[in-house]
């Protein structure tokens, strides 16, 4: 089996405005989360154990509020999936940080991006981490 794909800064550069989509829907899912967060607490807070119950007047409500979770939580996996399917290794969401393979001065190395970055500025030894980054 092969290993994960080595890039060109530049074929990494160009994937920077995918990484910004993915991560803006990531950041648009994660405040939707919050808010259901908030309304399941609420719910349990007013309710308790009681919410669970199917004759609880709410229950319908925490059901749909729990699902709506799921679909996106499962959202968040299928977009983080998708840019490991590109060899990026997602090493965080919050804040947004991947890292690709590639080859600076004969040694193998991340190509290292995060939020804000228009361009892959950054790279570090693949034995580091990102307090170790270093300019391109």
């Amino acid at each position: 089996m092969p290993g994960p794909r080595v890039y060109t800064i530049e074929e990494v550069q160009e994937l920077v405005p995918e990484l910004e989509r993915a991560f803006g829907r990531i950041d648009a899912i994660r405040e939707e989360l919050a808010e259901l967060h908030v309304r399941i607490g609420a719910l349990e807070l007013i309710w308790g154990d009681a919410v669970h119950e199917k004759a609880n007047p709410d229950h319908g409500e925490f059901v749909h509020h729990v699902a709506r979770m799921k679909v996106l939580q499962d959202e968040v996996e299928t977009i983080t999936s998708g840019v490991n399917e590109l060899s990026g290794e997602v090493k965080s969401v919050e804040p947004p940080l991947v890292d690709f393979y590639g080859v600076r001065e004969g040694r193998l190395v991340h190509w290292c991006w995060t939020r804000g970055e228009k361009k892959i500025e950054h790279w570090h030894h693949v034995d580091a981490g990102f307090a170790e980054r270093q300019p391109v």
